[in-house]
């Protein structure tokens, strides 16, 4: 459990690092009804904070952008409401990774959505090997920035 909890820390820590839309990734995935699980609930999460008739998503592809999640997770913002924007449009940029933790028993889902004026969100989740979630969720909000620090932040001058 203190392993899980160090690796979502982690997550959610790499996603205030980088700002604006990054490809997506999807990596060794559990059982189909379990991928459809996840993407679900993922799906669900989104709708409770974007109103799904009025949102446009712009999915980033994965490499492997037929992969089970990708067409899963498409399929249920689909069922929710969500409209699916092209890859050149100025829609809500979504990314997503979904990996192991621990070989066929945990999966994490981080979830990255750019705002088209900068900033966005970044909400991360762990999965059991069923696809039923694992406790409860990360959320974070940032804010469009450059990703340089401003020199008077770094260096102080007193007189």
């Amino acid at each position: 459990m203190r392993t899980l909890i160090l690796l979502l820390l982690a997550v959610c820590l790499s996603g205030c690092a980088a700002h604006g839309p990054i490809n997506s990734f999807a990596g060794p995935l559990p059982e189909k009804s379990a991928v459809a699980a996840i993407a679900d609930d993922a799906a669900t999460i989104l709708a409770g904070l974007y109103p799904p008739g009025h949102t446009a998503l712009r999915v980033l592809a994965a490499r492997d952008a037929e992969n089970g999640f990708a067409v899963a997770f498409e399929s249920s913002l689909r069922a929710k409401g969500f409209t699916l924007a092209a890859p050149d449009s100025d829609a809500l940029a979504l990314s997503y990774t979904l990996d192991v933790l621990e070989q066929k028993t945990a999966w994490y889902l981080h979830l990255r959505l750019s705002y088209p004026n900068g900033g966005g969100r970044v909400i991360a989740r762990c999965y059991l090997a069923n696809g039923m979630p694992e406790g409860g969720q990360s959320q974070a909000l940032f804010e469009a920035r450059s990703s340089l620090p401003d020199f008077r932040e770094v260096v102080r001058f007193e007189p």
